[in-house]
């Protein structure tokens, strides 16, 4: 059962002086927004250990309320079944993808992609932990592998629904993701991008322009796809009127049905 909606839970953050909780700072949000309010006692008890612990080994680096909010009400109020994430990194959203799709009862509903040995092997012990591994396969493999979409397929049972791409934030990598992943995508599928603004541009270590020009290219010459980016313009952490929350932006992609 989950907590009421009044318990403490993330409230608790506000307090918090670390930057990974600058969304719960903000004073509007003093609330436990559904991303974290629909977890079971034991999957937000869990949770709240993999703060502790990513807090003590620095692997802090997780996408925050906005993005997962996003991506939660896409998944749950679509019932998505079949999902890909680029970039696990220390698994963050990857648990909570898993928690929400066992929540619609979505076995083998995640298959996630990371590079780094260290952090795949970090996600995996979390993920039995959860007890999500029947949900989610968690990858060692290059997000460009030939075979990741194969591999991705397999453990999905079927193109994926909606493909999550959060992985190297450089310019020439996100273009060859999407150009790579597009046509692997399910008909009517998603893809969600994280990172998409002008301010996110700046986490690009080649300083090729990030997520905002691969994306700003790819749709250019994509014109049968719908698409669309949120907060493209945002160039700084904090900008008056900023509606969706999250100076990193977002892209998204819907491939025509």
């Amino acid at each position: 059962m989950s907590t009421p909606a009044g318990a403490p839970r993330s409230r608790a953050f506000s307090t918090a002086a670390e930057t990974r909780f600058w969304w719960h700072r903000v004073p509007r949000h003093d609330y436990v927004p559904p991303i974290y309010a629909g977890l079971t006692d034991a999957e937000w008890n869990l949770l709240s250990e993999w703060y502790a612990e990513t807090s003590r080994q620095n692997l802090i680096g997780e996408c925050a309320a906005p993005i997962m909010s996003l991506l939660h009400g896409l998944i749950m109020g679509n019932g998505i079944h079949r999902l890909v994430q680029l970039g696990t990194f220390s698994g963050y959203s990857t648990l909570l993808l898993g928690f929400f799709l066992r929540q619609m009862g979505a076995a083998r509903g995640l298959c996630t992609f990371e590079i780094g040995a260290p952090l795949c092997a970090f996600t995996q012990r979390w993920l039995e932990r959860a007890d999500l591994t029947a949900v989610v396969r968690s990858e060692l493999c290059n997000s460009l592998d030939p075979v990741a979409p194969e591999i991705a397929r397999a453990h999905l049972g079927g193109a994926p629904e909606l493909i999550f791409i959060d992985s190297s934030h450089e310019y020439e990598n996100t273009l060859a993701e999407l150009e790579a992943w597009y046509p692997h995508l399910a008909p009517g599928g998603f893809v969600v991008l994280h990172d998409s603004s002008e301010f996110a541009a700046s986490f690009d270590a080649t300083k090729a322009g990030g997520v905002s020009r691969a994306f700003q290219e790819w749709r250019e010459a994509h014109p049968e796809a719908e698409t669309f980016s949120i907060n493209r313009h945002v160039c700084a952490q904090a900008e008056p009127g900023m509606i969706y929350q999250d100076f990193c932006g977002a892209g998204l992609i819907q491939k025509p049905a």
